[in-house]
């Protein structure tokens, strides 16, 4: 949508309008979008699976800010590597088939 059609249809809507009051409009609505968009937080979960490692994110994800795991005593608990991505292992990777970790 192009700022022209949007004042076509607020004109259309609303009769003619000044200039200056439809910049403002549009440039209010692209801060409140903005604003909206940085403070936008969802919570997902999701089953483990035995022996499963990696895990597919959904394409809408952008940022990931903590990952909890309940545990059997009905507690969260925070996995520090992804917690403090500073402390990933430079060899973690899944070479052995039996690796759990």
């Amino acid at each position: 949508m192009t700022p022209k059609s949007i004042i076509e249809q607020v004109e259309k809507m609303f009769g003619r309008q000044a200039e200056a009051y439809m910049i403002q409009m549009m440039n209010d609505g692209l801060t409140e979008i903005a604003a909206t968009k940085q403070e936008y937080t969802v919570s997902s979960t999701t089953d483990l699976e035995k022996k499963k490692r990696w895990y597919e994110l959904d394409d809408k994800m952008i940022d990931i800010t903590k990952v909890e795991i309940l545990d059997t005593n009905n507690r969260y608990v925070m996995i520090p590597k992804l917690a403090n991505p500073h402390l990933l292992l430079r060899d973690d990777t899944d070479s052995a088939e039996d690796s759990l970790t």
